[in-house]
């Protein structure tokens, strides 16, 4: 198995300077999973290492907590599919007390890494499967970036956030524009009406996303 090699980067998001990193060998993480074989059990659940790389979505989400305003000092927040952890991290650093879910428990690894380059103490985490929601994972705000990459993640993934979701609550979710996605997207319009969606345009690494935004309240 590879050995996980970081890189580092200086981010400043909004005004918020933020130490950060990503996982620079991560075609190797990739080719390891090939290597098991089509048989493998992490094989045929696609663990493919999404979570080692930072996107664009992210991003968008990062900075969209900050311009909006959107964290309160001491709101409970979720991160489900978190990967690197960056718009948890950046709830946290604005005082919200996050809890970073991810099926991966590689990610929060790498989680656990980012949030002491940023704050004292340890990262609250939990190794979560989104069809199988922890109680404990019930928040205030949910926060999902990119989350969904094959269609038959699509109705788990509205009933997570409707079992980690209460009234009052609120849900901000991000992709990148993915044709295959727009499903997902309707399916969240007609599950909480009450939402706000708009895009951003990400750059990131020379390359330029718009990235959807959905704000729901619930």
């Amino acid at each position: 198995m590879s050995i996980v090699r970081r890189e580092l980067v200086n981010l400043s998001l909004a005004g918020l300077d933020i130490r950060f990193s990503r996982v620079e060998n991560f075609d190797a993480l990739l080719d390891d999973l090939i290597a098991k074989g089509t048989e493998h059990p992490d094989y045929q659940d696609d663990r493919i290492p999404y979570w080692a790389d930072l996107w664009h979505s992210g991003l968008a989400l990062a900075e969209y907590l900050l311009r909006e305003k959107v964290i309160t000092p001491a709101m409970s927040v979720t991160e489900i599919g978190c990967g690197l952890g960056l718009p948890g991290l950046v709830a946290a650093m604005q005082g919200g007390e996050v809890l970073f879910t991810d099926y991966l428990p590689e990610a929060l690894e790498q989680v656990d890494f980012n949030w002491s380059l940023n704050l004292p103490g340890v990262a609250r985490s939990r190794v979560m499967d989104w069809r199988f929601p922890l109680a404990e994972a019930k928040a205030q705000l949910l926060l999902a970036a990119d989350v969904a990459y094959e269609k038959r993640a699509f109705e788990p993934l509205v009933k997570a956030f409707a079992a980690l979701s209460g009234t009052g609550g609120r849900i901000i979710v991000t992709e990148p524009g993915r044709e295959r996605t727009s499903d997902w997207l309707e399916m969240l319009g007609k599950q909480w009406p009450n939402h706000v969606s708009t895009t951003a345009n990400v750059l990131y690494r020379e390359v330029e996303v718009a990235v959807n935004i959905v704000d729901i309240r619930v």
